[in-house]
């Protein structure tokens, strides 16, 4: 987490724009074909990590996946579905 102070002259992506990045929007399309969301809590996180990664590392392994998502936590546990819409984000 990083205050807005230390941001500087940065730009910021927010989750109303992630979907304007090539990995923010492969992301959110995978997110509705697999049906992530249940309750819909984490999912603000969850896709804006995912996007994270998918721009940093565009064919991440599962340890990647693993480090990238650590941070986030689902309290309806669809971690299965979260790891299968990365990987399909990853392929196009």
């Amino acid at each position: 987490m990083l205050t807005v102070g230390n941001v500087g002259d940065k730009a910021i992506t927010t989750i109303e724009k992630i979907g304007d990045t090539p990995a923010g929007a492969k992301a959110q399309k995978a997110w509705l074909d697999l049906e992530v969301v249940q309750c819909g809590y984490c999912q603000s996180g969850q896709i804006m990590s995912a996007a994270a990664l998918l721009a940093s590392t565009p064919q991440p392994t599962d340890e990647d996946i693993d480090a990238a998502m650590a941070g986030n936590i689902c309290r309806c546990g669809t971690y299965v579905r979260i790891r299968a819409a990365i990987k399909r984000a990853a392929q196009g």
